[in-house]
């Protein structure tokens, strides 16, 4: 059985070739009809046989994905071999703005829209891993106050992600500047993905869905407070 099935439109087939090219490389196997469906084949035969030889199949999310009458098909097929997403035969991967209806509402995907080429890659291995555990301890989220004996430490408090505007400044250094202008172009991406997975958790019909999407938006979380503490410290002082 090959690991992957890349189901995409012809739109998308730059997409498409990257993401099967960042799997090989990580070293899983690929299906993908641009490099696999050969002169000779029968097209049809070739789509039913990648769907049904394939352990699970990725869905190249866009409008004309979407809209493609010949790519419904291709992730309906995964859908019904695990319409409750046990063993997540269908993972969609967003590329283009778009906003999945009907039964792939739920299912929770990939969104790779505004990334960095590094951070794209990282998001798309990052979800083909059973648990996504960080190598460090995540950092209290509670008040930072001494311990005193006999005090409760059950009441963590979750961060609300909401835009902040930090002081605009042009004394820094050059090179300060080109890192305060990333450090802020990230956190803008942070708080767009944290309303998009916030969004799309209250659509989700299956509570592990919802355990799952949770578990993503409060790595968001930690992310925007080290962006916050990254920008504060370059324009501390300055105003």
């Amino acid at each position: 059985m090959t690991d992957f099935f890349v189901s995409y439109n012809r739109a998308d087939r730059q997409w498409a070739e990257w993401i099967a090219w960042i799997l090989e490389e990580a070293g899983y196997s690929v299906l993908i009809q641009a490099w696999d469906f050969r002169p000779g084949g029968n097209f049809v035969l070739d789509m039913q046989r990648a769907a049904a030889e394939s352990q699970k199949t990725i869905a190249v999310l866009s409008e004309t994905y979407l809209k493609s009458a010949y790519a419904q098909p291709e992730w309906a097929a995964a859908f019904a071999d695990d319409p409750l997403s046990v063993k997540q035969k269908l993972i969609p991967i967003r590329v283009g703005d778009c906003r999945p209806t009907g039964m792939l509402r739920p299912i929770v995907y990939v969104d790779l829209v505004g990334l960095a080429e590094a951070d794209a890659k990282r998001e798309v291995l990052a979800a083909l891993k059973p648990r996504v555990k960080p190598d460090q301890k995540p950092t209290f989220p509670g008040a930072d106050v001494p311990d005193t004996e006999g005090s409760s430490t059950d009441n963590h408090q979750q961060v609300a992600v909401t835009p902040v505007e930090f002081p605009q400044t042009t004394t820094l250094p050059a090179f300060r500047q080109v890192k305060l202008q990333a450090l802020r172009r990230r956190y803008s991406l942070l708080c767009t993905k944290y309303e998009a997975a916030s969004n799309q958790k209250d659509s989700m019909l299956s509570e592990a869905d919802k355990v799952t999407l949770q578990s993503q938006i409060e790595g968001i979380e930690r992310e925007v407070l080290q962006v916050e503490e990254g920008i504060s410290a370059l324009v501390k002082g300055v105003t």
